[in-house]
């Protein structure tokens, strides 16, 4: 490939990219779960307040229509 200049990042930069976007997605993971469990938490309060099931469904706006990682989310 003589023609074509080499434009990759160093392999250290390269790695610190990875590792800085590994914590990233933990984080957003982590965040996930917690919402998770704050939505299980506020159905189960809103059942006990008004007297209804606790299975019962309390909406709350997804961020984004993607999970982990761009992929889609799984039902």
């Amino acid at each position: 490939m003589g023609a074509y200049p080499n434009t990759n990042s160093p392999l250290a930069e390269q790695r610190r990219i990875v590792a800085k976007v590994d914590k990233v997605i933990a984080l957003v993971d982590a965040l996930e779960t917690q919402l998770a469990t704050a939505t299980s938490f506020l159905a189960a309060v809103v059942a006990e307040l008004t007297g209804s099931p606790a299975n019962c469904k309390v909406s709350v706006p997804a961020a984004s229509g993607t999970g982990r990682r761009g992929r889609p989310r799984k039902s």
